[in-house]
């Protein structure tokens, strides 16, 4: 054990109790919950979440779990205007971290947001939790790579692909060339 792991421990439980207060009386209410094929995070599941606090709706969130379940990705994070720069996302974030307790992704952090990513990023690696660069739509396939084993194939997806691969055994090497294949 290092000298320095209980002062970091200190320091991490500090923060997180101060995120554990911020967070005490916010309330995801699921508002949708579905698995779309074509979504991001498809076979997992995405949500509609609005945000709540003392019964009053303050905002919502929309994310997704993979289906890996080892991250909770964050498509949009909107609070309303008259509750702007209350700490209320940062609340919210660690609601949804304290909830899955997987690392956070958030998809395009937009030019406004790039600034309040940062500072989440910060107070989080504070209490010793991850909140992942954001991923662009460039890189959404390459993300989408790590689960691709669990997507249930299709029927015609199926069929087309035992479609490719009879075209290809009908031009293995060897093979007599028949009327129409060259």
């Amino acid at each position: 054990m290092s000298l320095f792991e209980p002062m970091r421990d200190f320091f991490h439980r500090r923060a997180a109790k101060k995120l554990n207060e911020s967070a005490a009386g916010v309330h995801l209410i699921k508002e949708q919950e579905e698995s779309t094929r074509g979504c991001f995070a498809f076979p997992g599941t995405e949500f509609i979440a609005g945000i709540e606090v003392n019964g009053q709706r303050m905002g919502k969130v929309d994310f997704s779990i993979n289906p890996l379940n080892d991250r909770v990705y964050i498509y949009d994070l909107t609070i309303e205007g008259d509750y702007w720069r209350s700490g209320l996302a940062t609340a919210t974030l660690w609601r949804l971290w304290c909830d899955h307790q997987v690392p956070l992704v958030p998809l395009h952090e937009m030019g406004t947001a790039v600034g309040f990513w940062s500072k989440a990023r910060k107070r989080f690696a504070a209490a010793g939790v991850e909140i992942k660069r954001d991923i662009r739509t460039a890189d959404h396939e390459e993300g989408k790579l790590r689960w691709q084993h669990l997507v249930p194939e299709s029927e015609v997806e199926r069929s087309v692909r035992e479609y490719w691969a009879w075209v290809e055994s009908e031009k293995a090497p060897g093979r007599p060339a028949g009327p129409g294949i060259r």
